[in-house]
């Protein structure tokens, strides 16, 4: 019987709760998240050390005063200003799967120490500044609920007042819309190579995975670390794995794995119980070919990926150190995310802990995140400093094919205050001298006099026309500033920045990589910057930096040699001999001539003094040919007689050379002769090969594969320091070269990632389009504190933003709380919070698109102040008896593949042969009664399922009949909220089924 059929008395209660935990303690493993080895580096204060050196370069070499050690600098922040992890064995790995928690997925009882049973595990901070972004080991292992904060303050006791509160809220919410799902998927990783550990590696085994919570993954086993490349990322680790044999050959170059930017995982377990997890981002992968002539088969293929977090110096450590074998025993898996692209989160999140620990400020915070009850919120007027109480000159908007009798009028600041008829007269004024309608004259009208302004538009109104008109009002307005311009996403973006130059607004620059279209290029920064012409010292600034990132990126890929190398690099072995044996080092490193010591960069230098000797002894040279050996020193340094500064008699060096060899090489002798290590003091090129060979191994021992790694690591973060640096002084040429333009477009994202340099110039307008599509932690990174009049322009009721767990969803009983698909646009003019009211919002009501029995679904559900110009009554469609109608049926679904890429997708083989045959039937029955409107009768077929894409190839700009098969509920969410007529220019007929009354009608009336 089966333990949920068990009578309920106490004592039988409490035995089944028995038998549960114990059955749960004997799948809990003893495995925990790997403790974080301490660095051996030195730590020495800022005053002892060369700050040229620490910075790239130092001309001074050994003149210079200041260590030029690899070390610590003591008082140097940490990354993020993030709070040291803590160590814990609390949380270990169980094998029972990570099911769904019955009391809900979250926890309100507070953050950390505020938390009456402690924090949750060494991630779990009250402060959203010290949370690291990336989950970390103890957070992928913790079975405990994380702290959710409703988005009401009245509902939540630990919650922070105005901007810090919404900034928290914000933060939690979107962090963990983001990793939940690589949280369970690691985890689900983690089990899995806890189970196979004892088990030998297998050639064949199926890469795509599922959680029991749903979440789908690719997990690759046996991985190796193959080399270590110093790359203008930074450290960038190649790692082969065994390929399944689908993805053998060329197959998984077309796979769609690891696509450049994705989010992956490196998980290893040793043998001691301890788990690591590391983060990388993908940068390309190799197919079993490729790696054939590094593997010697066919049966590895590899992946090259750099640090998802390079400043996140321990996590680097532990992963070249499990890599190189130092750990006991690891094995590693590869976990790739395939929906997670690094740069989609780094820079929102990173944007809101940066306003959290700056306590920065934000335009219009009073009215969006009020510190007091959310009532009597007035919208002032925009305050343009200068212009104050100026009319609103709107001549650029005069329709060109009037005789011009009708000028347009003027819009005053003080238009909201006006008498009715005054307002009125004044709309009508502009209609007759423009080519706006009257909600648009309306909404334009009422957008210039509000300082905080929202346009609603629904399908088929013109909100970019609109959106292109004020830009246009308020360069004439304010022409000294340019307009910024952001969007969600790149088609939007673009689609907005072309309307602008077509209306003869050219002075545009587009800032980010994400456009597809050809006229942007002439736009970009890139394209600015070749206009453009630095000033002396911005120039002097920039050199100096490149030269510092230069110097550490060779440093860098020296340190990533030695590393790679089996034997000793000169690299490695330079300082440890400085240090300990100064005889030897003295032997090898008076090899300096003059040709060298003009070497301007220390760090070249450094290495090159005893480099190409130390190799020399190595494979048992000697110093006889003398000469010879000039001459390859010469040529190791990539210097010849015929080079511009090089002396031209040569003599005195290879003298010099000869000299200081104190005819070693007649020293050189070869036998059984025993030499102790420690005590030796003699010449090192009188040593035999065998001797020479013990000399190498015990100074291996004594450096160890660690040293490298943290010396390796520390060059990193500088060189990533260095690279800020220059992106810094790029950031305020680029503002110099920005203030002269008339807009600026980037997405949101880019507001996040150059809201620095964005701040420094001071904008004042900011038009957003596609607002209602954009979380409210992303349109917080447009706010900027000089924002003077902000536009916000979109239609919420058509298409949310979207998000991931539905757990935090406004439309689930349970997210509501939460409500993480709200926008900004929608909190603010459809408030949900008690006794919240809401801001006023303009209203385009004028649709050019769809036919008007087609927009009646529109009115009878979300918009009933829609009205329909008169191009919208068209010609009845031929074959069709009625504009709408409703099919139902009893056909089920097809069952998905839930391992498949769209495993969530759920499609109808009925519906697909239902819709192709409908479609050929239009076709047919328009090209006999419409064949000289075939260019304008088209059809627009749609459906969720994926053979319709057949079918869809039929699709054009303009839509004769539109057939939508909602067969999921998710379809049949994106009907209600607009997403049909959106689609099409121009609708005349609507097909909806199926139509089980329930289903379809209800959610379009939802």
């Amino acid at each position: 019987m089966a333990l949920s059929e068990l009578s309920s008395t106490p004592a039988e209660d409490s035995a089944r709760q028995q038998i549960v935990a114990s059955e749960q303690q004997a799948t809990v493993t003893e495995i925990v998240e790997r403790p974080v080895q301490a660095s051996s580096l030195p730590s020495l204060e800022w005053h002892d050390i060369c700050r040229d050196y620490y910075n790239g370069n130092c001309r001074l070499e050994d003149q210079c005063p200041r260590n030029h050690t690899i070390c610590h600098v003591q008082g140097v922040s940490k990354p993020s200003d993030s709070a040291p992890l803590l160590y814990s064995r609390l949380n270990r790995l169980s094998l029972l799967p990570r099911l769904p928690h019955d009391e809900g997925p979250f926890d309100d009882t507070g953050p950390a120490d505020l938390n009456l049973l402690g924090p949750r595990h060494n991630n779990d901070f009250s402060k959203i500044h010290h949370i690291r972004i990336l989950p970390t080991t103890d957070e992928v292992l913790s079975q405990r609920r994380p702290f959710m904060p409703p988005k009401e303050p009245a509902s939540n006791p630990h919650h922070q007042s105005g901007v810090a509160g919404m900034l928290d809220v914000q933060f939690r919410h979107l962090r963990y819309d983001t990793f939940e799902p690589v949280i369970d998927a690691c985890y689900h990783a983690s089990q899995q190579l806890a189970s196979s550990f004892a088990n030998p590696p297998s050639l064949d085994y199926e890469v795509r995975q599922r959680t029991a919570r749903g979440t789908q993954y690719s997990l690759f086993r046996d991985v190796r670390l193959e080399d270590v490349r110093f790359e203008r990322e930074g450290i960038h680790l190649r790692l082969s794995f065994a390929c399944p044999i689908r993805l053998r050959q060329r197959h998984l170059l077309s796979s769609g794995h690891f696509e450049s930017g994705m989010l992956m995982a490196l998980i290893g377990l040793d043998s001691e119980s301890t788990l690591s997890t590391t983060f990388c981002k993908a940068e390309m992968c190799q197919s079993t070919l490729a790696m054939r002539p590094t593997t010697g088969n066919h049966l590895r293929a590899a992946v090259v990926a750099s640090f998802a977090d390079p400043l996140d110096t321990g996590a680097v450590r532990e992963a070249l150190q499990g890599l190189k074998g130092l750990g006991q025993d690891e094995k590693f898996v590869i976990v790739e995310f395939p929906s997670v692209l690094v740069a989609g989160y780094h820079w929102i999140l990173k944007h809101l802990q940066h306003l959290s620990s700056n306590n920065a400020e934000i335009s219009f915070s009073d009215l969006i995140a009020p510190s007091g009850a959310h009532h009597d919120l007035q919208v002032a007027q925009p305050t343009y400093p200068g212009i104050e109480g100026s009319d609103f000159d709107l001549s650029m908007l005069q329709n060109t094919s009037k005789d011009g009798s009708c000028p347009a009028p003027k819009v005053g600041p003080r238009f909201l205050e006006g008498a009715p008829t005054e307002r009125n007269d004044l709309v009508e004024g502009i209609c007759s001298a423009t080519t706006l309608d009257r909600g648009q004259a309306t909404a334009l009208c009422e957008t210039l006099t509000r300082g905080l302004a929202f346009t609603l538009g629904p399908p088929g109104t013109g909100k970019t026309f609109f959106g292109v008109s004020l830009a246009k009002v308020i360069l004439k307005h304010m022409p000294k500033k340019p307009i910024l311009v952001a969007c969600m996403t790149n088609h939007a973006l673009d689609n907005f920045l072309g309307e602008l130059i077509k209306q003869g607004i050219t002075k545009v620059a587009r800032l980010g990589s994400g456009s597809k279209e050809d006229w942007i290029g002439k736009h970009t920064m890139a394209s600015l910057r070749k206009n453009s012409k630095m000033t002396c010292g911005e120039s002097t600034r920039l050199g100096k930096v490149y030269r510092d990132v230069e110097c550490l990126a060779k440093e860098g890929a020296k340190w990533c040699e030695a590393l790679n190398s089996h034997t000793l690099t000169w690299t490695a072995v330079r300082d440890h001999l400085e240090k300990n044996y100064w005889s030897t080092f003295n032997d090898f490193n008076k090899c300096l001539s003059r040709k060298e010591e003009q070497i301007e960069d220390v760090r070249q230098r450094r290495s090159a003094a005893g480099g190409f000797a130390f190799e020399h002894w190595c494979k048992g040279g000697d110093l006889k040919g003398i000469k010879a050996f000039a001459r390859d020193i010469r040529f190791f340094f990539g210097k010849t007689q015929s080079d511009p500064g090089y002396p031209v008699d040569s003599s005195e060096s290879e003298d010099s050379l000869l000299e200081s060899s104190s005819e070693s090489s007649d020293h050189y002798r070869d036998g059984p002769i025993e030499y102790p290590c420690d005590t030796f003091s003699g010449d090192v090129w009188s040593l035999p090969m065998h001797v020479r060979a013990a000399f190498l191994a015990k100074w291996k021992a004594e450096i160890g594969s660690s040293s490298t790694i943290d010396k390796l690591t520390e060059v990193q973060r500088r060189y990533i320091a260095a690279r800020e640096r220059k992106q810094e002084i790029h950031n305020e040429v680029d503002a110099r070269y920005l203030a002269s333009q008339e807009v600026i477009g980037m997405t949101t994202t880019a507001c996040a990632k150059y809201w620095s340099m964005l701040k420094s110039l001071h904008l004042q307008t900011l038009i957003c389009e596609e607002a209602g599509e954009i979380m409210e932690a992303q349109t917080i990174t447009t706010l900027l504190p000089s924002i003077a009049h902000a536009i916000f322009i979109g239609d919420p009721l058509q298409l949310r933003p979207q998000i991931d767990q539905q757990c935090l969803s406004l439309e689930t009983t349970y997210g509501f709380k939460y409500r993480l698909d709200e926008s900004l646009f929608e909190r603010m003019v459809m408030p949900r919070a008690p006794g919240a009211q809401p801001l006023p919002v303009s209203k385009l009501n004028l649709q050019r698109r769809m036919h008007p029995d087609v927009a009646d679904l529109m009115r009878a559900t979300l918009y009933p102040f829609l009205e329909d110009h008169p191009s919208t009554s068209r010609l009845p469609v031929a074959g069709m008896a009625h504009r709408t109608f409703w099919l139902d049926h009893q056909e089920l679904e097809d069952a998905p593949d839930l391992l498949a890429a769209g495993g969530r997708s759920y499609s109808n083989t009925f519906e697909c042969e239902m819709i192709s045959e409908f479609v050929r039937y239009l076709l047919n029955t328009m090209s006999l009664f419409y064949a000289t409107r075939s260019a304008s009768s088209s059809i627009n077929a749609v459906t969720d399922a994926e053979v319709n894409v057949m079918s869809a190839r039929r699709i054009t700009s303009t839509a004769g009949v539109w057939a939508c098969v909602p067969n999921s509920c998710h379809a049949a969410m994106s009907v209600r909220k607009g997403a049909i007529p959106d689609r099409a220019r121009s609708v005349n007929s609507l097909v909806l089924g199926p139509a089980s009354t329930g289903r379809v009608a209800g959610s379009l009336v939802m």
